[in-house]
């Protein structure tokens, strides 16, 4: 599973990579085709470093470079996934938005793109849940320390019927000399 995994992380994170550096070269033509859905979102949330569309796109450019690096290198997959995935959502809902467009190529082109961003979408999820490379030590040590809890419950319980054991030949030999006693009387 690993090798797929060291080459599936770059492939996924390659698009990111790409259009994040297009994106910080020339962010006009992105900007002007997602302000009129971000300006009215941007207006509201008050947490934002700027309200000009063509700064907040040059911002998830340089975030997209950063993370899909990140990703490709297999630093932080969780986090990087996670953060690739967040950019998702907001380019499904306002770049390609078919639903709005009258002309049928264009129309087909926008579904085709939107669907595409999905599956990338979904592709990032998939690594985001992939169990993590150190869980299987942590599952070792969990094993290690169930064991030595058996092992510890174990004695213990040899220790219980040993006793037992001793008790019950005490008792047996206590009931032996009596008898002995009264015979020899």
């Amino acid at each position: 599973m690993r090798p797929i995994r060291t080459l599936t992380r770059p492939l996924i994170a390659a698009p990111f990579v790409v259009t994040g550096i297009e994106t910080l070269r020339d962010p006009g033509g992105r900007a002007e085709r997602i302000a009129p859905v971000i300006k009215p979102l941007a207006d509201r949330v008050s947490w934002l470093p700027t309200k000009d569309p063509e700064a907040l796109v040059r911002i998830q450019g340089a975030l997209s470079v950063g993370s899909g690096a990140l990703l490709a290198m297999g630093r932080f997959e969780r986090l990087t996934t996670l953060v690739l995935a967040g950019q998702l959502v907001p380019s499904l809902l306002a770049e390609h938005r078919f639903w709005a467009e009258d002309d049928p190529e264009r129309r087909a082109a926008e579904r085709s793109q939107f669907f595409k961003t999905a599956g990338l979408f979904g592709a990032l999820l998939v690594v985001a849940t992939a169990p993590s490379r150190h869980r299987p030590v942590k599952a070792a040590r969990t094993s290690a320390h169930e064991a030595r809890l058996q092992a510890a419950l174990a004695r213990a319980e040899a220790g219980r019927k040993a006793e037992r054991a001793r008790r019950k030949a005490a008792h047996r030999v206590e009931g032996a000399r009596r008898k002995a006693a009264k015979i020899g009387h």
